[in-house]
């Protein structure tokens, strides 16, 4: 049948393009017989029985047999060295009569416009520009030719030629910015790379490239055509990806024939191949497809209205869109209802930023006058930073400059739609200098290493007259060293803007905003009878915020005032309801699903979930997380991306999506955290999960019953966190510090002696644990806690004596000050709960020596309250002070053998089977200054 790639087929589709692809009409790289007359002239130049030779091997073998059989020829007669410069002069005849000479040893492709691209190359780089979600690459293909990447490159987009290494695999990160795509040359690259042309170079054994091939295509829609199917170890690996149960992608072959018979039946030994991919339906065959006009076929069929396909086909930088005043007026106007949304938290677009609806506030207007300034300047390029928390109205403020600009100023605004669209360097330095241009990125963050690139750049030509428009998250711009950069030497950096609460004027203008829509705009202040009053209770909630780096006072402060606790639950299951029957595009579960990781995330102080995990956990392609989860999320409950990770507007939305999911849908957050730590752990062995998310959620367990809001039950959060910490140990169990976060996690959940039982039977499993040295100490006196807190005499010994083992030589690694400080508190526990009223017995001097070598660790202000309370109680009960470290250390091994002494616990009693204990590593880790 014949193909159309759907919109809603769901997965990305990359592409697979043969040698015909690159050739149409005479123009661009010759075909196969082209290609051999090279060959001929080559080898005729050597003498006339090579040529009769060579045409013995050509005499009565196909167009592909003829090409591998002159290839083969020539590396038996020549060195590769020849063969590059036979190579490299098929390629060269594809530049355009009159472009300026090309070194292939430069180690570039040169300029597009000096090439003759082919209608399905442009098409093809076309359609990646105007829909890169669902067509991200990457891009392989049998040719050598630079032609496609010229082809990207002319639309603005950023390509990696790439190559195979002996070993086969295809060893680069995946793509996940809108304008960059990976080209993979399957049979190598027309300069820095041998090529590969003959059977046996073809098919020699490439182990490891059938797990990175599903790495790079699983998830995506694999689309083949003006490609037969050599007979190479390429497509035998893909066959072995189809036959797979780990590979999730499909493909979709296409032939250009018109007999579906005649297909068949001269591509048998391809569909023999092929047979276990087309037993379990992964793979399609079409015919009838013209790889030449099928991707402006395609373009057409996209379904993009024309305003929004001028935006973004004539905007230069790839991933971004022209904002122009016929885009602007295609926008559906705002309703009142998506006003109220967009009040309650929903992420604003350029048609929030038109509507007379949603309030314009000082903010905006500041931008105005900062962008005429840059508009303005003859002496370089301008940079306006608008910098905050998440929630205090910058992305607003940020659309609604870019309105104004676009409309009513004499420039061109480019402005990036999503945080997945990179900034071009090449691209921005050739804007035409005839035109003022106005470049707006919000969560610029991202983009500074491009943007410092961009500022020298046009700097050293000497331009002035691009502005850059810019918002980030305060704290996301200092973490990826913004402020360490030196802008003002390259170019007109104007004072940051730093928003923060709300003026008085500023909330007159949202509550009138508010107001108009009604008690659905008002909520909460509903109760207030005046616009006065009204206005004044919105300034003092924001002004009342305690305000972390990630949280807005602003919407804090907007939360506070429309919602109660229990008013802002009610809220968000409304809005919960209809993601649970709204399934996720191209994913597997709904939004709502989606909606609990990241809710959960962020509700216990995470800076959001890594895209990457949950695109593992719903069964997507990383490419399409922000636009199939976060775009659909944002317009609902204002979910949005920062650096990677994706979280709600704000931590209390989060909080009340928690607790609604357990208290009103019935969800288990238990389900919750354990897919959570799976896809976590799995990620992570490939390093693909972010410091600031993998730690916090393979740790996660030990953690959950204090951080979990505290409207779930006490005892549910318990159960939670056990949960959470059972997974870490069931997908990292090599390594120990996840068996300590599981008996924490028991110990704060009550269950003490499961704590206890835990480390007993884990001890004997512990030789070969990664990082065991760095985490021994620690085992040791979390065993001593739980011990502790059974409340029994057997179990104050069991605490005294594993804390004091904690610390002792019996261990190998060096004791650091924070094993001191931590167990030296503890012990004042351990032997308290062991005490008799004798002031110089062994526990009594104990818990003295404890507390004299808890003050030599600088203790920080909690563990000194412990430590004085100690001192106190010992003061008064008139216990000897021990005259030195020395001693003290003495008077620890002396309380410690006593402990061993009556231990009715044989596993514990032979960790040191005399009992006694010494401790010169601590006594060192003392000295040190």
């Amino acid at each position: 049948m014949k193909l159309k790639l759907k919109r809603t087929t769901g997965k990305p589709a990359s592409f697979l393009v043969g040698a015909p692809f690159s050739w149409d009409g005479g123009q661009g790289v010759p075909p196969v017989a082209g290609f051999i007359d090279l060959i001929r002239e080559r080898v005729a130049a050597e003498g006339s029985n090579f040529s009769v030779e060579l045409e013995k091997r050509l005499d009565g073998v196909g167009a592909a047999e003829q090409y591998q059989a002159a290839m083969g020829f020539m590396f038996s007669v020549f060195d590769a060295d020849v063969v590059s410069e036979i190579v490299q002069g098929a390629v060269l005849s594809a530049r355009k009569t009159g472009s300026p000479p090309l070194d292939p040893s430069a180690g570039l492709d040169g300029d597009p416009k000096d090439w003759n691209l082919s209608r399905g190359q442009r098409g093809l780089a076309r359609l990646v520009k105007l829909d890169p979600d669902r067509f991200p690459g990457p891009v392989m293909t049998t040719n050598f030719d630079p032609m496609i990447g010229l082809a990207l490159a002319e639309c603005g987009i950023r390509y990696h030629p790439l190559t195979f290494p002996l070993e086969g695999s295809l060893n680069a990160p995946i793509c996940v910015a809108r304008d960059e795509v990976n080209i993979f040359h399957l049979h190598g690259y027309w300069r820095d790379s041998p090529t590969l042309h003959t059977p046996q170079q073809l098919e020699a054994k490439r182990n490891q490239l059938q797990k990175s091939l599903e790495k790079h295509l699983n998830q995506s829609n694999l689309v083949v055509m003006a490609y037969s199917g050599w007979d190479d170890i390429f497509t035998a690996a893909l066959a072995e990806c189809l036959g797979s149960d780990t590979f999730r992608g499909t493909v979709t072959w296409c032939f250009y024939g018109s007999s579906p018979a005649e297909i068949r039946e001269q591509n048998a030994a391809l569909f023999e191949k092929f047979k276990g991919g087309i037993q379990q339906e992964r793979i399609t065959f079409f015919h009838s497809v013209n790889c030449h006009t099928f991707f402006d076929d395609l373009i057409d069929d996209l379904g993009v209205d024309p305003a929004t396909r001028s935006a973004v086909e004539t905007s230069p930088l790839a991933g971004w869109e022209v904002i122009t005043k016929e885009l602007l007026e295609s926008l559906d106007p705002l309703t009142g209802e998506e006003a109220v949304r967009f009040f309650d938290g929903a992420i604003p677009t350029l048609r929030h930023a038109i509507s007379p609806l949603i309030p314009r506030l000082s903010h905006a207007a500041t931008l105005v006058e900062r962008i005429d300034q840059g508009l303005a300047s003859t002496a370089a390029c301008t940079m306006q930073i608008i910098r905050a928390a998440g929630g205090e109205g910058k992305s607003t403020a940020l659309l609604q400059a870019t309105v104004t600009a676009a409309t009513e100023r004499d420039c061109i605004v480019l402005h990036r739609p999503s945080t997945d669209a990179g900034l071009n360097p090449d691209v921005v330095a050739s804007l035409d200098p005839a035109h003022r241009w106005v470049l707006v990125a919000d969560d610029a963050e991202g983009l500074i290493s491009d943007l410092w690139e961009c500022a020298v750049r046009l700097h050293d030509a000497g331009r002035h007259n691009v502005t850059f428009l810019l918002a980030a998250r305060d704290a996301d711009w200092i973490a990826e060293k913004g402020d360490q950069k030196g802008w003002n030497g390259r170019l007109n950096r104007l004072d940051d803007l730093v928003l923060g609460g709300i003026e008085e004027g500023d909330a007159e203008l949202v509550v009138d905003a508010w107001s108009e829509q009604g008690d659905a705009g008002l909520r909460g202040l509903m109760s207030e009878k005046s616009r006065d009053e009204r206005i004044k209770k919105l300034v003092a909630a924001t002004r009342a915020q305690d305000v972390k780096a990630s949280e807005g006072s602003f919407f804090g402060g907007l939360l506070d005032s429309r919602f109660s606790a229990s008013a802002l639950i009610d809220h968000v299951v409304t809005l919960m309801e209809p993601l649970r029957d709204r399934d996720i595009d191209g994913g597997t579960g709904t939004l709502y699903d989606a909606l609990l990781y990241v809710a959960n995330c962020h509700a216990v102080g995470m800076p959001g979930l890594d895209k990457r995990v949950l695109a593992s956990i719903c069964d997507l392609s990383v490419n399409r997380v922000s636009t199939a989860i976060t775009g659909a999320l944002g317009r609902e409950l204002g979910a949005a991306e920062s650096r990677g990770h994706i979280l709600t507007r704000h931590k209390r939305v989060a909080e009340a999506v928690t607790v609604a999911s357990e208290t009103r849908f019935g969800s288990n957050l238990e389900d919750i955290w354990w897919v959570l730590v799976e896809h976590t752990a799995r990620l992570g062995r490939d390093g693909e999960v972010s410091r600031e998310c993998h730690g916090p959620i393979v740790h996660a367990g030990a953690k959950l019953k204090r951080s979990l809001p505290h409207l779930l039950d006490e005892d549910r959060r318990g159960e939670i966190g056990i949960a959470a910490a059972e997974a870490s140990r069931k997908f990292l169990p090599e390594r120990i510090d996840v068996i300590i976060d599981l008996a924490r996690a028991l110990r704060f959940a009550g269950y003490f002696q499961d704590a206890v039982d835990l480390h007993a039977r884990e001890l004997p499993k512990l030789k070969g644990k990664l990082e065991l040295l760095k985490y021994i100490r620690g085992y040791f006196y979390e065993w001593s806690t739980c011990a502790g807190n059974l409340r029994t005499r057997q179990g104050s010994l069991a605490d005294a004596w594993l804390a004091a083992f904690s610390l002792s030589d019996s261990l190998p690694p060096q004791v650091t000050i924070e094993d001191a400080k931590l167990t030296c508190a503890g012990l004042g526990v351990a032997f308290e709960n062991l005490l008799s009223g004798v002031p110089d017995s062994a526990f009594a001097k104990g818990r003295r020596a404890a507390t004299h070598l808890g003050w030599e660790t600088d203790p920080d202000p909690r563990t000194a309250g412990y430590l004085e309370r100690y001192q106190s109680e010992l003061d008064e009960a008139g216990t000897p002070v021990p005259a030195d470290i020395d001693e003290a250390l003495v008077w620890l091994s002396e309380a410690a053998l006593a402990a061993h002494a009556e231990l009715d616990d044989s596993l514990l009693g032979n960790l040191k089977k005399n009992g006694w204990l010494t401790f010169r590593r601590l006594r060192e880790c003392l000295d040190k200054p």
